[in-house]
């Protein structure tokens, strides 16, 4: 299992930094060997909802409270993606415990993926939009209306090697519990 979420990590944060895709680099950045990704904030509020995202972050008070909100900051002009996909790095081994938990399964995003929702979280007047109305009922009902993991609590989580489902830190036995 460990390995599994540290590969699906790691694929994630090189298919947002461009390293997955085969398509030929655009010039970025100055640098014409960085990809870009276009980013639509209307599909990032879609996948947003779609992927669960909205279960533990809320964004214009709409979505649950165990993650940070992700309002967009009054003022705040563009948000660049891989500095969105470095935070969700740095948040990945909470998001993969709740999204097990929660969701049974780990989310999967492609480079455009988080540019799009890097561009819902920049974007004021697409978080405007998000109401309550627009989460699936099965979404609604499953909200996360409290935060679960403190630092210090997910510090000794890390610290102890237990994964989910596996007592006292047991480790998987086959190749195939890895996946």
């Amino acid at each position: 299992m460990k390995k599994a979420v540290a590969l699906f990590s790691l694929s994630a944060l090189l298919a947002a930094c461009g390293g997955a895709k085969d398509e030929p680099p655009s010039e970025a950045l100055g640098d014409p060997k960085l990809a870009r990704h276009p980013a639509d904030a209307t599909a990032g509020r879609q996948l947003f909802i779609d992927k669960g995202c909205v279960i533990c972050h809320a964004v214009n008070g709409v979505g649950g409270k165990a993650a940070p909100a992700l309002d967009a900051d009054v003022g705040q002009t563009a948000i660049d993606p891989l500095e969105f996909a470095a935070r969700m790095w740095r948040g990945a081994p909470a998001m993969i415990e709740l999204q097990s938990i929660e969701l049974g399964y780990t989310i999967y995003l492609e480079a455009d993926d988080i540019a799009n929702l890097a561009a819902f979280a920049a974007d004021r007047d697409a978080q405007k939009v998000l109401s309550i109305d627009d989460l699936p009922e099965t979404i609604r009902g499953g909200l996360l209306d409290e935060r679960f993991w403190e630092m210090e609590d997910w510090d000794d989580f890390l610290r102890s090697g237990q994964e989910e489902g596996q007592p006292d830190g047991e480790t998987p036995e086959s190749e195939e519990d890895l996946q």
